[in-house]
């Protein structure tokens, strides 16, 4: 029999305590999905309720993107209505949740330098960004669990500020690059089951196409691992904007 408890371990003491503080937060937003309890908590390790359920297949992603939309929308009502996306902002708990550029900038620059897609492309993306703050919480698709009509939001390691729809379309690009390329209207049930939970005027599908490049070169140095099979230029549903925007 399995146990009823799932222990996180950490080798940094601090990314343990700063775990924690997300959970908690997430916790107190009153969004109505369900979160694993958190029952202890050591140096370096956390122990949380075990949730049953299995990674979201295909037909699940529509009641995932829900999910995330609740917990979006109530991020954004309860805390982030004054938050702005190219500066940190403290929470009424006191967390500190790092901008949304400065973390993966970087990153995504040497990413593009590497698939061959101009940075100017990546500047363009970034100053699209709209002003409507919610968060960022790694989206894989492995994140969450399934358990009939239930969505659980599990992993609680890194947030960010991000705009609506940005962990939308990083579960799309997950979810492609696991289980191969997904039809249009499974992209239009889930974009409309997140429109739903936020609000109908946002995220476009425009949006979220700009998003998913993101996502795809953040998430190039796992393909091969992690379930990751699919590279996502095989699997994108739509012509590749970054390209568009160079010709």
């Amino acid at each position: 029999m399995s146990s009823p408890h799932f222990v996180k371990r950490y080798d940094d003491p601090e990314r343990c305590v700063t775990a924690a503080a997300h959970h908690a937060w997430l916790a107190g937003l009153g969004s109505g999905v369900r979160l694993p309890g958190l029952v202890a908590q050591g140096p370096r390790h956390l122990v949380f309720e075990r949730l049953s359920g299995r990674a979201p297949g295909v037909e699940d992603l529509p009641r995932a993107a829900a999910a995330l939309g609740r917990l979006h929308a109530a991020a954004h009502r309860h805390e982030l209505r004054t938050a702005r996306l190219d500066q940190p902002h403290i929470t009424s708990t006191g967390l500190a949740i790092p901008d949304f550029a400065s973390p993966r900038q970087e990153a995504l620059h040497h990413a593009a330098a590497a698939a061959g897609v101009h940075s100017s492309s990546i500047n363009a993306v970034l100053d699209s960004i709209g002003q409507s703050v919610t968060f960022y919480k790694d989206p894989n698709i492995r994140n969450y669990l399934a358990n009939g009509n239930d969505i659980a939001v599990v992993d609680f390691d890194d947030l960010t500020l991000a705009p609506f729809g940005y962990d939308l379309a990083g579960l799309l690009v997950t979810a492609s690059m696991t289980y191969g390329r997904l039809g249009d209207q499974s992209i239009a049930l889930c974009l409309r089951a997140y429109r739903v939970a936020v609000a109908p005027q946002i995220c476009s599908l425009a949006d979220l196409k700009r998003y998913a490049e993101l996502h795809h070169l953040l998430t190039l140095r796992y393909l091969g691992r992690n379930g990751y099979r699919h590279t996502w230029p095989t699997v994108r549903p739509w012509p590749d904007p970054f390209l568009t925007e160079l010709t």
